[in-house]
């Protein structure tokens, strides 16, 4: 396997199936080591056992199957191809819905050609999950028969996280806590189907499908500087457009429309510190935004350990800490991605083109 600042790269292509058994293959050992963790999270956070997750996740596969069903059958292929049972490969599909707590985190930048020095559209994200499933993240490199081919960041090569194709869609996006969760489309099938996307307005309708059971703060950008973030929850949607040329993400409702969405709104103060920071910081660079100005912004260490570049809080529980394991800048313009593996003060960021 290839690596790029130490992520491994994986690469598969052809039919769902064919593409889902040669990630399960290649990445079967992490997803031995994913499962394992899940499954301690949820036992951490429910008190509940793996095999009941798994039972419990079967609710949601005939949401799956009718929403994507594609993507249910790459699903198939990666449980055959690591050997793990369907049924538990589908559950790792659901994990956030199966637990009532979870590691929050998630940083979210992205700017148009209104803020760069040189007219380019950066989409940037640091990834804040717990530090013992830094090593199971790969970069997932697809070539779909007769669809775009993407690049993403994944877990394990089953679960995406941030992706661009060479249509020019991106989407990153942040973990949120709404109050309104119920049986629906698992909330990772929309974030792979956007990267079907061959225009911005698909992008935003498989972002936000009306059957979901809950979402993310899903953010779909394109190379012409067209940027919206999608907060949603399982009943309601604020689209959030980009009309000033940057858009600043993290872990809470920002909108008026969603705020009586949140679940805890005592428990947002890391988010609230790190959006502000982050809105800051990249106002300052108005006009003169370039991807090393973009690294230094993820670097930033105000409100440590919670701070943009999140250093995990030793004081407590393992299991409860979230520290920032990747980050990823993604060049609409140029069809490139900055990637770092670790906390980016202290990682380098290597270049990789989606088309090499």
């Amino acid at each position: 396997m290839a690596k790029s600042a130490g992520l491994p790269v994986i690469e598969v292509s052809g039919k769902p199936f064919d593409m889902g058994m040669q990630a399960g293959r290649k990445c079967a050992q992490k997803t031995r080591a994913y499962r394992k963790a899940i499954s301690a999270g949820i036992q951490h956070y429910t008190g509940k056992s793996w095999r009941k997750a798994v039972e419990r996740a079967k609710d949601y596969l005939p949401f799956a199957e009718d929403f994507y069903p594609d993507f249910v059958d790459e699903i198939r292929g990666h449980a055959e191809g690591s050997g793990i049972p369907f049924e538990e490969t589908f559950a790792l599909c659901c994990h956030e819905l199966l637990s009532v707590g979870g590691f929050k985190g998630c940083t979210d930048v992205v700017v148009t050609g209104d803020m760069t020095a040189d007219g380019r559209v950066l989409a940037g994200h640091n990834e804040d999950w717990d530090a013992s499933c830094l090593p199971i993240v790969v970069l997932l490199k697809a070539k779909p028969s007769r669809k775009p081919s993407f690049v993403c960041t994944s877990y394990a090569g089953l679960l995406p996280s941030t992706g661009f194709n060479d249509k020019g869609i991106c989407l990153t996006g942040n973990a949120l806590s709404p109050n309104d969760t119920r049986l629906g489309i698992p909330k990772v099938f929309p974030v792979r189907k956007v990267f079907e996307a061959k225009r911005i307005g698909e992008a935003l309708n498989w972002a936000m499908p009306k059957e979901r059971a809950s979402s993310y703060n899903n953010i779909c950008s394109d190379r012409n500087g067209e940027v919206y973030s999608l907060e949603g929850s399982a009943t309601d949607c604020a689209y959030i457009y980009a009309r000033d040329g940057y858009l600043v993400h993290t872990n809470h409702y920002t909108s008026e429309r969603m705020r009586r969405f949140e679940e805890d709104p005592g428990a947002m103060t890391c988010s609230l510190v790190r959006y502000n920071r982050a809105l800051r910081l990249i106002e300052g660079q108005r006009g003169g935004v370039t991807v090393e100005s973009m690294i230094g912004l993820f670097r930033d260490h105000v409100n440590k350990p919670d701070s943009i570049c999140r250093h995990g809080d030793t004081s407590g529980d393992p299991l409860d800490s979230s520290e920032t394991i990747f980050s990823t800048i993604y060049d609409l313009t140029r069809m490139e991605l900055h990637v770092c593996k670790g906390h980016p003060c202290e990682n380098k960021y290597a270049t990789m083109k989606l088309k090499e």
